[in-house]
């Protein structure tokens, strides 16, 4: 953009300053309250450089600062989506009685998007509902204290399967060959006194 330099008299200048905010430049205030005008006057409506959507100041690619004033948004023909909130009422009773306290606790430090369907899933088969199913109470506590306590964004059954689990949960015991036994005196000789 090129610049031109202008003379603006004290008094205009002392105005300017009384009347912007304090992020403004008043280099940046000027420039926009002169497109503003313009744009009253001549019922311009096209929007200019340094007119953008937010309030505020960017850099640049030289290293100026360009400040912005707020633009109003078109609400026509757009629709209102209501934004889903969680209640306690929400959670199930069966299994989760016990546990509302915990989920509720989760649902509040969680990490990422609280939404309707993020909640489904948290309750839901692939939740802490197949968790319980597949391994019991104690699971489902245990993964809603550790996702509490390190700020999880989810709990799932295939994250619990391939993270939470005991790491023996599928191994068998292992038994010993008969030859394998150790063997004391006491077994050899009796106890003796």
């Amino acid at each position: 953009m090129e610049t031109q330099a202008v003379d603006i008299s004290k008094k205009l200048i002392d105005s300017c300053k009384s009347h912007m905010d304090e992020w403004h430049s008043l280099k940046g205030f000027v420039h926009d309250m002169i497109a503003l005008g313009i744009q009253t006057k001549y019922k311009d409506l096209t929007t200019h450089d340094t007119m953008k959507t937010d309030r505020h100041k960017e850099k640049k690619e030289k290293e100026r600062e360009v400040f912005y004033t707020s633009k109003v948004e078109n609400i026509i023909n757009k629709e209102k989506s209501k934004k889903w909130i969680f209640t306690k009422e929400q959670i199930p009773d069966f299994p989760f009685k016990s546990y509302k306290f915990l989920i509720i606790r989760f649902w509040e430090v969680k990490k990422g998007f609280h939404t309707e369907d993020a909640f489904k899933l948290l309750i839901g088969k692939k939740g802490l509902r197949g968790i319980y199913d597949s391994y019991g109470d104690s699971a489902v506590k245990d993964q809603l204290e550790e996702a509490i306590a390190n700020k999880w964004q989810s709990i799932t059954l295939k994250n619990y399967e391939a993270f939470g689990r005991p790491q023996n949960a599928d191994k068998e015991p292992v038994k010993n060959h008969p030859a394998g036994k150790v063997f004391k005196a006491s077994d050899i000789y009796g106890e003796q006194q």
